[in-house]
């Protein structure tokens, strides 16, 4: 290995591959034919070589080449610099090939979880050996990453404004309060926006997505709701409104796992949301540019169009 690194260093690698070729055929003719030069430029290519090296490769005859001691080790070790050369050199030729089989996910950790289930799945199915790292950040942050490149697909709430995204939606949620159990709505079957007139509604950071939370928070103001608190994902400082202040917070249905893990406590209660113009929907991301670079893109979306086209999942 050093004696490899030494003499890639110090040699042309194309003075290699005409040494080879010339040992090869023990006949600078021959391979200067092989090698589609001529015979003169040939040779003074193997003399620069040897003036390189120090020593002599052939013993030159009068229709006669044969290797010398040394040209004969140093053969052994040449064509082994050029087949790890060469190898190289395929491996630049199969980068798509190599990208095939390794895909950035994104996701929002807010998004029910069946819905990158369903992405990794078609994965399988579409390219059972493809790597699948995921990266979990809000939708505003993946969104970039998916316009630059850094991520090829990405999981997260619709719509999105990006222009150069297309979007593929595949499962809808519907809205839910957190309220105290002895609150006065915990009880009802369902409650309006319009109910909640006059109470501190919590809602998550509009930095999480702009266009969705920007949408659900002018639907608050429209029904007369002023108190409007953003706070970040954070359940301890969520439950400690609503059992200390007597706050509302907007959440997804009983069934979201989101729900159940920040709420699931006797001291809160969760009632629907009846507003049907409020429906979250979870869907997929990307640049078509992707899809036109890296083939099982397509086809994964083929088979995730072909499940969840028509009928969305029921979150």
């Amino acid at each position: 290995m050093i004696f490899c690194e030494w003499f890639i260093g110090q040699v042309d690698i194309q003075q290699l591959r005409y040494f080879v070729t010339v040992a090869d055929e023990l006949h600078f003719g021959r391979a200067a034919e092989r090698l589609r030069i001529s015979p003169s430029p040939l040779s003074r290519h193997i003399r620069a070589l040897e003036h390189e090296l120090g020593a002599e490769l052939f013993l030159r005859r009068y229709h006669n080449v044969q290797l010398t001691r040394f040209g004969r080790d140093f053969l052994e070790h040449a064509r082994d610099v050029v087949q790890r050369f060469d190898a190289l050199k395929g491996l630049a030729r199969d980068r798509d090939a190599f990208a095939e089989r390794r895909f950035h996910i994104g996701a929002t950790p807010l998004a029910a979880p069946q819905i990158l289930d369903a992405v990794l799945s078609a994965f399988h199915e579409t390219a059972p050996e493809t790597e699948l790292p995921v990266t979990l950040e809000p939708t505003a942050d993946l969104l970039p990453k998916v316009t630059s490149g850094g991520i090829d697909l990405a999981v997260v709430h619709l719509p999105v404004e990006e222009p150069r995204l297309h979007a593929l939606p595949l499962g809808q949620s519907t809205f839910a309060i957190a309220v105290r159990a002895d609150d006065v709505l915990a009880d009802r079957p369902s409650v309006s926006l319009r109910d909640l007139k006059g109470r501190k509604v919590l809602t998550t950071s509009r930095k999480v997505h702009p266009t969705l939370l920007g949408t659900i928070q002018e639907a608050m103001i429209e029904a007369g709701i002023v108190r409007i608190m953003e706070i970040p994902n954070d359940p301890v400082q969520s439950i400690a409104h609503i059992l200390h202040t007597g706050a509302v917070a907007l959440t997804l249905t009983g069934s979201h796992p989101s729900a159940r893990l920040l709420y699931d406590t006797p001291a809160i209660a969760l009632v629907p949301l009846d507003e049907p113009r409020m429906i979250l929907t979870a869907g997929l991301v990307w640049d078509p540019a992707t899809e036109k670079r890296l083939p099982t893109v397509g086809k994964v979306l083929a088979v995730l169009r072909g499940k969840y086209g028509e009928h969305l999942m029921t979150l």
